[in-house]
């Protein structure tokens, strides 16, 4: 698990993406540079209950969350954080996640 999630900001433009494009939607670039997103606010969470073909499957939260680059992500909610809270991306894998700010990582 590391802080932040790594986004892609567009290198003629500015814009930021996740995950990586080919292009840039703005203006057409093909180069980008990595940026980390830190944080963001929830905008609203869906609760996943049930996946064809899992055993040992559990509820899973997932939010829209928008980060103050303008970026919208789903993450996976490592906590019970709710609408209108803001907090702490971390990414495991390629797999970004969120947690109330001020929460431990080690806790969920």
């Amino acid at each position: 698990m590391s802080p932040g999630v790594t986004a892609f900001r567009c290198a003629g433009c500015g814009a930021i993406f996740f995950p990586r494009r080919l292009m840039c939607a703005r203006c057409g670039g093909a180069t980008f540079a990595d940026a980390r997103v830190s944080e963001g606010v929830i905008e609203e969470i869906t609760v996943i209950r049930h996946v064809l073909g899992q055993t040992d499957w559990g509820p899973r939260r997932l939010a829209n969350v928008r980060t103050p680059e303008g970026l919208v992500l789903t993450v996976g909610l490592r906590d019970e954080s709710g609408p209108g809270e803001r907090i702490a991306l971390e990414q495991d894998g390629t797999a970004p996640f969120g947690r109330a700010v001020g929460t431990p990582a080690g806790r969920s």
